[in-house]
């Protein structure tokens, strides 16, 4: 069995690069996640909109639903959603697009990464990874 932190780092590395390949080619990209299954297999999660053009808030409320209810049964041991978002500085009021992805641990603490990044004529340039406290939790504590 791999340690919290790795099963972490493996579903940060899965979703990011998918986030890169979206934003390259669309420009944005709706939510999605991933998860570390019970038996440590690494896989993707995918909800039907049932529409062309989804509300992304409910993408995530769908999102978070269907990972909990996975939680509770125990079929996976972590989980990451990501997602394209703005960010405000809220000192200068600077807004700033990020890829956020939400990681959580049914061993460890949840944790939000936020990946700030700028469209680039050949792609998308990130900028320095940002951690915080993890605020909607997959796994109760």
């Amino acid at each position: 069995m791999s340690e919290p932190r790795e099963e972490i780092e493996a579903l940060l590395n899965f979703l990011l690069p998918f986030a890169e390949e979206q934003l390259t080619k669309n420009g944005e990209f709706f939510p999605y996640a991933a998860v570390v299954e019970a038996d440590g297999d690494l896989a993707a999660v995918s909800t039907d909109p049932g529409e062309e053009d989804p509300d992304v808030g409910d993408l995530l409320l769908s999102l978070r639903a269907h990972l909990a209810e996975q939680a509770a049964g125990g079929s996976i041991r972590a989980s990451g959603i990501a997602a394209d978002v703005t960010l405000t500085d809220p000192d200068s009021g600077e807004v700033t697009d990020a890829v956020q992805v939400e990681l959580d641990h049914a061993e460890g603490d949840a944790v939000d990464i936020y990946v700030p990044y700028e469209s680039a004529g050949d792609g998308v340039k990130f900028g320095e990874l940002v951690a915080a406290h993890g605020r909607e939790p997959i796994f109760a504590s």
